[in-house]
């Protein structure tokens, strides 16, 4: 029987490809894959998804309030939901499922798209700030299990949380072996651009 892994982002799904490589993976490596995000008005349907999915209307969409019920409604479906390990998505994600995966006696995994305290949404924001900071020196030192995009990230929180961070690196899926010869281009008197974001 799978072991079942509920992953979950405060973002759409449809439009999340770091979210869908992840639940893709673990699909791969034998797990049953549980995507929760969100419904905005704009959103598009989610029939692009290969995975159950569960996205909340929520009253709010920004703002302290949006947080707080998001996490609310997290918390209440995954206390009464049947899962072997969480899979929380950045800070904002993490309170329900650090409370539920105690709650339940699950394994929780943390993945940090970012270094969530200095995103630029936070930084001029010195209240807003001081409370995720709050939120994550509570639970970060807790966690047995947690990876991010990069070494220098994984190195801050191993400084100052102690955390053994692990890196997984977002990279674009490999879809065919390539010989490296043929992808060389010509690009004598021509203008290249690399696009990377």
């Amino acid at each position: 029987m799978k072991k079942r892994i509920i992953i979950s982002v405060t973002n759409d799904l449809v439009t999340d490809q770091r979210i869908n490589k992840v639940a893709f993976s673990l699909d791969r490596a034998g797990y049953e894959v549980l995507l929760i995000g969100r419904k905005l008005k704009n959103s598009p349907d989610s029939e692009p998804l290969k995975f159950e999915s569960i996205r909340f209307s929520l009253p709010f969409n920004n703002g302290p309030l949006f947080y707080f019920v998001y996490n609310l409604y997290l918390f209440i479906y995954l206390l009464f939901s049947n899962f072997d390990i969480l899979l929380s998505n950045d800070l904002d994600t993490l309170p329900a499922n650090f409370l539920a995966a105690r709650f339940r006696g699950k394994p929780l995994v943390y993945d940090s798209h970012e270094l969530f305290t200095e995103i630029p949404e936070l930084v001029d924001r010195p209240e807003i700030k001081k409370i995720w900071l709050s939120i994550e020196s509570w639970i970060l030192p807790q966690l047995k299990y947690s990876y991010t995009v990069c070494a220098s990230i994984a190195d801050i929180y191993n400084k100052k949380y102690g955390l053994d961070m692990k890196v997984v690196k977002n990279v674009p899926v490999c879809t065919k072996h390539h010989d490296i010869q043929s992808d060389i281009i010509d690009t004598k008197g021509k203008k290249i651009i690399i696009y990377q974001g």
